[in-house]
């Protein structure tokens, strides 16, 4: 871990040096010489962030003879909120127990942590308060009940009393005696933290809250998914559109369509990323977190898809209509309407349009899980009798005899019928 870090700093060398303990420092992360280490060096615990337990789990199957020679008694995760799907397989992996904190540079490292065993450590949380007090808060600054979400606020000794010559960060980090950590979250009625999300990170995706991490955990349920992240990207009418980056495993050939399909019925349809970008790797910062914000930029170029042409008339006549509701050009079967500035009342237009145009009983979801030509043209086909298809096929081709100018005519007509 980088020399600043608390996580690093706190719970990995002092806390093991105050306890009279030896410590095994790594020249720096290395997935591929991790296993080598603890063969080597033979440690009873070791301590990382999220992501970097995740590279550990991506090549744990090829070590197993190390790791049952090297048995642990447990694992340390902080710094950000771990999955509960990575938290079981480490466990698994490891047969330690799994042990997650939640700390910050301006108080402890610990400021809350899920205890040791017998007690009851949850997967999905940060554990019970570890020395300051913890409540969560409104945005007027009321404390809210147990089981209510609100920004997480700490009191106590450790807490800082301020940042040293900056007036505007005291006035914003302090509200009735309490620290703002940032953090949103909630206590269960047993005490535990659950954290849902940074506060600056959440999406407003047209006045709708979506908190990244629950879609996370959702794309993480796939069992080919070592790694996701999902962030905000600029939208023309919702103000910001839920988007999501993906690292497969090794030899998984799981398509973006086929992962962002298995969202729905997992995840309220207006939290499901419009589009799936499957990636080599995430871009991270310099503790090895996931920096959500500046994801959208980062990823810019990953968004558009290359332009691929209509196939059929069909998909000539669903790009007609695409581009004419979202009143831009240059559109191909692969782009994803949502990302091109598209929304619900746009997207029911389109619905609206198709049934009219192809005399097909389209549910007004239908978009939402099928938000590309390519897609939409297919789903099509399956609302279609093959008398329906036939006759359909007969007309097209009658179409495609037109002139660009009639076939327009032709459409705007079926439009205003």
């Amino acid at each position: 871990m980088p020399l600043f870090h608390i996580h690093g700093l706190m719970a990995a060398i002092m806390a093991s040096l105050a306890a009279g303990a030896e410590v095994i420092c790594c020249p720096s992360f290395n997935r591929d010489h991790f296993f080598d280490w603890l063969l080597e060096c033979r440690p009873t615990w070791y301590t990382a962030v999220p992501t970097m337990h995740m590279a550990v789990l991506e090549t744990a199957a090829q070590h197993r003879e190390t790791i049952n020679s090297v048995p642990l008694r447990f694992l340390r995760s902080s710094s950000a909120s771990l999955p509960p799907q990575v938290m079981f397989q480490l466990e698994d992996v490891f047969n330690a127990p799994v042990i997650e904190a939640y700390g910050m540079t301006e108080a402890a490292h610990q400021m809350a942590s899920n205890p040791l065993p017998p007690a009851a450590h949850k997967a999905g949380s940060v554990g019970r308060p570890a020395g300051p007090e913890v409540a969560i808060m409104d945005e007027t600054g009321l404390l809210l009940a147990k089981g209510e979400i609100g920004e997480i606020v700490i009191r106590g000794d450790n807490v800082t009393k301020g940042y040293e010559n900056n007036p505007v960060a005291n006035s914003c980090a302090f509200i009735n005696d309490w620290f703002r950590t940032g953090d949103q979250g909630r206590i269960d009625e047993e005490g535990y933290l659950y954290i849902t999300g940074r506060l600056k990170e959440i999406i407003n995706r047209g006045g709708e809250k979506v908190s990244p991490r629950e879609v996370d955990e959702a794309l993480l349920a796939h069992p080919d998914v070592l790694q996701a992240a999902a962030f905000a990207v600029p939208h023309d009418s919702l103000g910001e559109d839920v988007a999501a980056a993906v690292v497969l495993k090794v030899g998984s050939s799981l398509s973006s369509k086929e992962l962002r399909q298995g969202l729905f019925g997992r995840l309220a349809e207006f939290k499901i990323p419009n589009m799936v970008l499957i990636i080599d790797e995430i871009p991270k910062g310099p503790t090895g977190k996931v920096q959500r914000i500046g994801l959208a930029k980062k990823l810019a170029s990953c968004f558009r898809q290359a332009y691929a042409a209509p196939r059929d008339v069909v998909e000539e006549m669903l790009i007609a209509i695409f581009e004419e509701i979202l009143a831009k050009d240059g559109f191909g079967i692969d782009d994803n309407f949502f990302n091109l500035g598209g929304d619900s009342l746009s997207g029911s237009r389109v619905i609206a349009q198709v049934r009219n145009l192809f005399q097909c009983e389209l549910p007004i979801t239908a978009l939402f899980s099928h938000p590309t030509v390519a897609e939409l043209s297919g789903e099509i086909s399956q609302h279609m009798s093959p008398q329906q298809l036939a006759l359909m096929a007969e007309m097209l081709s009658g179409i495609e005899s037109l002139s660009d100018e009639e076939a327009s005519r032709l459409l705007d007509a079926g439009n205003n019928a």
